[in-house]
């Protein structure tokens, strides 16, 4: 079995010179197929016992890919704005639908209960923070909710704001600090 990093690393379309041109960029641009790792196996017991996960921002698709390899036992939802020819197939739902819209998000969430949600959509503040407060409650006891590029992030505030978070320092594409804010569900 291949680890996260090296599915992440797979999923992304490189152009002849190693630069990221298309497909997920979690691992070509981010590097955050380790971070990942470590978090999933440590809070889930093994990637296997993933039943449930969202992706808000799937672009392509290729990530939403991806997660289906990484959770051999999980139906992988994602929302995006874009049409995406490759999300699609067994244990995949694809949902057009915009993040900055409650309804969407609620749409695609249908009440469910997801054991991940990751947010890798616009990276703006408002629109993380939206996301986050319309979908927390579509999150498992126990569960995480990971946003990815959020943009100068400030740890103090987030923790003060969320007990639950923390911040998974990863390397970005400019080789600065990046990090996965996470928030976990308590059970």
């Amino acid at each position: 079995m291949r680890s996260v990093k090296e599915i992440m690393r797979a999923s992304a379309v490189l152009d002849s010179n190693g630069v990221h041109v298309n497909g997920s960029d979690r691992e070509s641009n981010h590097h955050y197929g380790d971070a990942y790792q470590r978090l999933l196996e440590c809070r889930f017991g093994g990637l296997d016992k993933v039943k449930l996960m969202m992706e808000v921002g799937v672009a392509d698709g290729s990530s939403l890919l991806a997660w289906r390899e990484i959770f051999p036992n999980a139906l992988c939802v994602g929302l995006d704005i874009h049409h995406s020819d490759k999300a699609h197939g067994e244990r995949i739902e694809f949902h057009l639908g915009d993040q900055r819209s409650q309804q969407d998000c609620e749409r695609v969430a249908a009440g469910r209960l997801f054991d991940l949600i990751v947010d890798d959509a616009t990276h703006l503040l408002e629109d993380t923070l939206r996301t986050l407060y319309w979908l927390w409650s579509n999150v498992r006891p126990g569960g995480l909710y990971v946003v990815e590029e959020w943009p100068n992030v400030d740890p103090v505030r987030i923790t003060a704001l969320w007990p639950q978070a923390k911040l998974v320092d990863t390397i970005g594409p400019s080789g600065g600090h990046e990090p996965l804010v996470v928030f976990r569900k308590p059970i």
